[in-house]
């Protein structure tokens, strides 16, 4: 006679025990896995995103102090053929905005430290501690009387008295050559992305409008970008070597106004921040943009601090 015999309550319990411990192996090696995949994923993001900013800047700023061929003390006292935007982006004393004004500094950039309330005349709710900057350029490709676009502001360059155009501007030679002209503004501001707030790298941007208006257009560029250092190269001389470079905070109108020497480099830092925390980490670093420094606030995001510089060698100020 055959008798069939269970698990004993011992031989249970064992069973259940050496499963619980499987389980939990199985379950920490998941969640290792899991961190590990998120903290590539982050990495990887950080790195695409810096680059990204890397390069806007960098194209950005390489025709910096190019206006066709004539200096920037012509550009200033160049004849303007439409009224400026409303709100224009613009500092007081420093620049007239998007157009040379008759009387008033036109600068062709400068950049400030983002602080609360209103700034620039266009600016508000800005990330505190970073830095804006604003740009003006020609871009250096010129275009004829038959390739304007409706939706752009131009400069003809000429010896004796150069212009701000638009496509609707009268008396233009069909053989004239013009160059598409950009004012531009770079600042952080938090936004809301997939439920989450994030810095974002924001820009604004003189655009002519369908009705003909010039206008400042507000773009969100890259998502993560928590903080922008600026550095300026002075040439001190004029003999078109860099002696000396300051941050942001040092510099005074007279700089910005090519009073105290030329404006020939500027080397920015672009801090990033993950779009997302990770609770298993815990950032403590510093962070040290040149003569300016960013303290991690023991948080739950990983960051990337990148760098570039670039020359201006176009810059003609005289």
């Amino acid at each position: 006679m055959i008798i069939n015999r269970g698990f004993s309550l011992v031989e249970l319990l064992i069973a259940m025990l050496l499963g619980a411990v499987l389980l939990g192996f199985t379950v920490q090696i998941f969640a290792s896995l899991t961190a590990s995949s998120r903290q590539s994923q982050q990495l990887a993001q950080l790195q695409q995103n810096g680059q990204l900013a890397l390069n806007l800047l960098h194209n950005e700023l390489q025709n910096t102090g190019f206006w066709g061929g004539i200096s920037h003390n012509d550009i200033s006292e160049a004849l303007v053929d439409m009224p400026p935007p409303l709100p224009d982006c613009k500092e007081g004393d420093i620049d007239s905005g998007s157009f040379p004004i008759a009387g008033q500094a036109f600068t062709s950039i400068y950049a400030i430290t983002a602080a609360p309330g209103r700034q620039l005349n266009c600016l508000t709710s800005l990330v505190s501690n970073s830095e804006v900057l604003q740009l003006k350029r020609a871009i250096g490709l010129a275009v004829l009387r038959a390739e304007l676009r409706p939706n752009r502001f131009y400069i003809a360059p000429h010896w004796q008295q150069s212009r701000f155009i638009s496509h609707d501007s009268a008396d233009l030679a069909d053989d004239s050559v013009f160059y598409p002209y950009q004012h531009l503004l770079f600042y952080i501001q938090h936004q809301r992305v997939d439920e989450q707030i994030v810095p974002v790298l924001m820009r604004k941007r003189l655009v002519r409008s369908s009705s003909g208006v010039a206008r400042i257009a507000t773009d969100s560029i890259i998502d993560g970008v928590e903080r922008l250092h600026f550095e300026f190269g002075i040439d001190a001389n004029l003999d078109g070597s860099l002696n000396y470079t300051l941050p942001t905070a040092l510099m005074t109108n007279l700089h910005w106004q090519q009073q105290h020497g030329r404006i020939v480099s500027i080397r920015f830092y672009v801090l990033l921040r993950s779009i997302l925390p990770d609770r298993r980490y815990v950032n403590q670093q510093t962070y040290q943009m040149g003569a300016s420094r960013f303290v991690a606030p023991d948080d739950h995001y990983r960051r990337l601090l990148l760098v570039g510089s670039v020359y201006f060698n176009n810059a003609t100020y005289e």
